[in-house]
């Protein structure tokens, strides 16, 4: 099977696109796939990370996607479209929705999209469904593959499409996170945290959506002689900045045990989950018509063996299985206050959840998404169909479905 997949998110810029990107395009590669990505350079020389990827990679100048960039994508899909005979078109994500479907008659391969959630949301103004109307982004050659059973039905309500045309096809969790860390001890010597200290985590960009104050507001309110014990290692980036500034605010007048650990890298994260107790992420509700998919840092954390707290928001029940992986709560500061109770004071019930959680990720693997969603061949797994059985015949024909 030949697949070409565009993307305007990819290394060495960080962000769920990109990571869905590579992870799909090396499963697929090691699935017997012929894969190119066509991914934006950021104004960078990235040859020798691009050479050590297993799949072929072309790069075109460009960095975040913004509307001006859309006339150049549109000529650049409709090039690669037409240079080679490709069983499968694949847009990562929605800046390369319509150069996609405007390539169609320049190509007889399927033509596959992936909805991740906030995008649907954000293409509901009236120049942008005119312009997805007008080209034919949804038309009746178009798959559409969704992140998750909220995303699709997401989807299927603002979209009026053959339901059989959309596909909930979770993502998966790279073996990465599976892998050795540095060892409990050794990671707590490193970050200061005693051997008994009750460690929970937390890793998000600092933004409202994600829900930073909920959890604070929440873990303010743990029994004292409970609370004491527990230290929270909060890892990732800056958001808004008056958030931030509120939420650095709230920690210093809190008697809590909090610490700002900012951006670090896989392999520290990595680390740290060996280290903690448990997962905290407590989304909330965002106006501004953003959502949670998915929520792939649920399973990069349950894959190092750690339960979580999770509030019921967007996609985030495929991630986490109540009461199995964690505890699935509403976003409310009593519900997350007694989750986070619950899991720090009783370690049969964390030991119980962090056996289900590295269940739950082990099955979500990238294989079983690039299968699925490519209509690839699992060792001992039978031929799975694209998504609505487009164009199978001509994919066997070439041989496709023996790749």
């Amino acid at each position: 099977m030949n697949i070409l997949l565009l993307t305007s998110e990819f290394s060495p810029a960080k962000g769920g696109i990109g990571t869905y990107a590579r992870e799909i395009a090396c499963a697929a590669t090691g699935l017997g796939a012929s894969v190119t990505v066509v991914a934006p350079d950021y104004a960078q020389d990235t040859a020798t990370e691009d050479h050590a990827l297993p799949f072929e990679i072309s790069r075109f100048r460009g960095g975040l996607h913004s509307m001006r960039d859309l006339p150049a994508k549109i000529l650049l899909a409709r090039s690669k479209a037409r240079k080679e005979a490709f069983d499968v078109i694949h847009a990562a994500d929605w800046p390369f929705f319509i150069p996609v479907a405007l390539s169609r008659r320049r190509t007889q391969a399927r033509l596959l999209m992936t909805v991740h959630g906030t995008e649907i949301n954000e293409t509901q103004t009236l120049l942008k469904r005119l312009a997805i109307h007008g080209t034919g982004v949804f038309g009746a050659r178009t798959e559409v593959a969704a992140n998750s059973h909220y995303t699709q039905g997401l989807f299927r309500e603002r979209f009026s499409i053959d339901p059989g045309r959309i596909n909930a096809i979770p993502l998966g969790v790279s073996d990465f996170w599976f892998r050795q860390n540095s060892g409990r001890a050794a990671t707590r010597e490193v970050y200061g945290l005693a051997p008994d200290r009750m460690v929970m985590v937390t890793v998000a960009r600092i933004t409202r959506r994600k829900g930073h104050q909920l959890t604070l507001a929440a873990l303010a309110r743990v029994p004292d002689d409970l609370r004491r014990q527990i230290t929270w290692l909060v890892i990732g980036p800056h958001g808004e900045a008056d958030y931030v500034e509120d939420f650095r605010r709230q920690i210093e007048a809190s008697d809590c045990d909090i610490r700002l650990l900012g951006a670090l890298s896989n392999e520290q994260i990595r680390d740290i989950y060996g280290a903690a107790d448990f997962f905290c992420l407590t989304g909330v509700p965002d106006s501004s018509g953003r959502v949670e998919g998915f929520g792939l840092v649920y399973l990069e954390a349950a894959a190092g063996g750690l339960p979580c707290v999770a509030t019921a928001v967007g996609g985030v029940p495929d991630a986490v299985t109540a009461d199995d992986t964690g505890l699935l709560v509403p976003p409310s500061v009593e519900a997350v206050t007694e989750a986070i109770a619950e899991l720090a004071s009783d370690h049969d019930t964390r030991a119980i959840l962090a056996a289900g959680a590295s269940a739950h990720a082990r099955s979500l693997s990238w294989e079983r998404c690039a299968a699925k969603t490519y209509g690839l061949t699992r060792p001992g797994n039978p031929i799975r169909a694209p998504i609505a059985g487009v164009a199978l015949d001509r994919a066997a024909q070439r041989g496709a479905a023996t790749a």
